[in-house]
């Protein structure tokens, strides 16, 4: 590569270089985003036991169905999304075997079986993993193609499915309505307003620390933003900001300047972005077009470690969700899993998604529900998922059960503060909400970024740091100006 020379984005011409010119859909890209960036595509044999999760041979042990757990994997396996599924449970039950297993039993990992984001493949394969046996679901199926399995799980309450993609406050629904039913099922990310509140809460620091009260939102044509957009129509404006325009951005965008332009013009100071098709385009071409507004909101691709390199360190002016930035603030436990886990893959992905969070947290949470229940029978383990929490988790949260609140077993949190700081804190109706504390994180050169950010192993030294910026409590640092702000003294 010639110097200067960016890398192309990883959502750059993929449609016309995969799909022949037709425009991109969200999964389409998370498909083409897999080819181009990780080669991934293994994992489509179904109810074998998972090579390479023990010393080059299986994940678990075989012998009667008494001795053994059984854990499905099921999801879009030949792209990140899944891939962000199948590594962490790679990891976790390698150890967690290596050590005795759970309550004297070892762990055999059934599949895993690529949905290809295709309702048909999904119910193909949640209906194999039932065939198999399997006590879990660890799915990283989308909103879509999980709606189409909710009668399927509805049928197989002994069955636990724990969703570490899906965020659709509809689906809960069901659990909420028909608890019976649907008790096996535990949605492991925040539900929408979680995903709007994780936005706005840091929105309301930069505009005390900066002034900035007049607000646009890009969101990409989909149907999760536009809830959110309704979240940010009904609560910004109580907060104090000003709306002054809300674009809606097609998924086969090329040139995002127009839309950059359109926030200029009505006077934005910050400009709230929910993406997830093109928002490494986005990024880039702010900081080729030198856009003066500060930009963060919801975007993938830019907390994937390889974003530095092929972006050639086009660092702002946007932020993003991420679980990995700032890890000396993190808790030992989460910074040693992120380590092992960059330091075990030589490919894409090397630091995690949101999914690759949520199902840390759903191996972590399983294994601690049997241990406490002293036993897989699922009523018991259910009652003991419904007492998790975990306050220093990166995505701090846990459940609750029917009749101690609204939306039964999503990821949620206390609403008083103090009680979120307690291992078990108080539940009952009115006193949790939507987990909002899904860090936002920038990515900063090395010479602004604070000198005491993590740096994982073998990072090359002048790469660039992704410094969390909120919440507080897990804050390496602060909402850099890039150079070309006025008055920044980063120029």
């Amino acid at each position: 590569m010639r110097s200067g020379e960016k890398k192309p984005d990883l959502d750059s011409d993929l449609s016309k270089r995969l799909l022949g010119g037709r425009p991109l859909s969200r999964r389409q890209f998370l498909k083409t985003a897999g080819v181009a960036g990780a080669a991934i595509g293994l994992g489509t044999g179904v109810g074998g036991l998972l090579a390479g999760c023990g010393d080059g041979g299986s994940s678990g042990t075989t012998g009667a169905s008494g001795d053994v757990i059984k854990i499905g994997i099921m999801g879009p396996m030949a792209d990140p999304t899944g891939m962000n599924v199948l590594r962490p449970a790679e990891m976790m039950i390698k150890k967690i075997n290596a050590a005795g297993g759970i309550i004297g039993k070892q762990i055999e990992i059934v599949g895993p079986i690529d949905d290809h984001w295709e309702t048909a493949q999904a119910i193909t394969a949640y209906e194999t993993l039932l065939k198999e046996g399997v006590h879990v679901i660890l799915s990283g199926s989308d909103d879509n193609v999980e709606s189409a399995l909710l009668s399927r799980i509805g049928q197989n309450p002994d069955v636990l499915y724990l969703s570490m993609f899906a965020s659709t406050q509809g689906h809960m629904v069901n659990v909420r309505d028909d608890y019976e039913k649907f008790k096996g099922y535990f949605m492991f990310t925040a539900i929408d307003d979680g995903l709007y509140y994780c936005v706005e809460e840091p929105a309301i620091m930069l505009k005390e620390k900066f002034g900035w009260n007049k607000a646009y939102m890009i969101r990409e044509d989909m149907v999760w933003t536009e809830g959110i957009e309704q979240y940010f129509k009904d609560s910004a404006p109580q907060k104090g900001f000003e709306i002054v325009g809300i674009d809606v951005v097609p998924l086969d965008v090329e040139d995002l300047t127009p839309y950059f332009r359109n926030a200029e013009k009505a006077g934005a100071q910050m400009i709230w972005t929910m993406i997830s098709v093109f928002g490494e385009k986005l990024a880039n071409q702010a900081w080729d077009s030198k856009v003066p507004i500060a930009m963060f909101g919801h975007n993938g691709i830019l907390n994937d470690y390889g974003y530095w390199e092929r972006s050639n360190g086009a660092w702002g002016p946007m932020a993003t969700t991420s679980t990995w930035g700032s890890l000396e603030k993190h808790s030992p436990e989460w910074r040693d899993f992120l380590t092992e886990w960059f330091t075990t893959y030589s490919d894409d992905p090397r630091t995690p998604m949101w999914l690759g969070e949520c199902t840390w947290r759903g191996i972590k949470a399983y294994q601690e529900a049997v241990e406490r229940a002293g036993t897989i029978e699922t009523d018991a383990v259910i009652k003991e998922l419904e007492m998790t929490y975990y306050p220093d988790a990166p995505v701090a949260g846990g459940f609750y059960g029917p009749g101690e609140g609204i939306w039964p077993h999503t990821w949620a949190m206390p609403i008083d503060e103090a009680e979120r700081a307690k291992a078990d804190p108080t539940r009952g109706e009115g006193l949790w909400m939507s987990s909002t504390l899904n860090p936002m994180t920038q990515w900063q050169p090395k010479e602004i970024a604070p000198a005491d950010s993590f740096v994982l192993p073998g990072t090359p030294d002048d790469y660039g740091r992704l410094v969390t910026i909120w919440p507080p409590a897990l804050a390496g640092g602060e909402y850099q100006l890039p150079p070309f702000f006025p008055e920044s003294p980063n120029a």
